[in-house]
């Protein structure tokens, strides 16, 4: 499987590593993360920026995307924001493919705190190619 892979590429993306996402699990249909928040993921209220919480669902998203082992790429998205969370506070968030094509899948994203109180839920529409990725890192 490609689940090494996976983790390496996405725990040293760029934007990740900036806002501090780790990718802790990642196998077959399903990714697994954290983030604790910092006084820079706050908006101007004190609670956590929805542009945060976004990237982080994205960023897992995109860890179950690929880990059928073929390159997938993000064709829509959508988040409903149901809770804040502040800084201090470590977040949580979990991704299942809940379909898969040929060619188009969904994948279900949700972020909780510690408390497994639901702050988030997501879903995104992926491509994915023909192009396989590395079985070794």
């Amino acid at each position: 499987m490609h689940e090494e892979y996976i983790l390496k590429i996405f725990n040293e993306c760029s934007v990740g590593k900036l806002i501090g996402i780790e990718i802790c699990e990642v196998r077959e249909g399903f990714a697994k993360g954290t983030l604790t928040l910092k006084k820079e993921h706050m908006n101007v209220f004190g609670s956590v920026h929805g542009g945060i919480l976004f990237a982080f669902a994205d960023q897992i998203g995109g860890a179950c995307g690929n880990s059928l082992g073929r390159k997938a790429i993000l064709v829509e998205s959508a988040i409903q924001y149901l809770k804040g969370a502040v800084s201090g506070e470590t977040i949580f968030g979990e991704a299942v493919y809940t379909y898969k094509g040929k060619r188009i899948g969904r994948i279900d994203i949700k972020i909780c705190n510690d408390r497994e109180e639901l702050l988030a839920i997501m879903h995104n529409i992926s491509y994915t190619s023909e192009n396989e990725h590395p079985a070794k890192t």
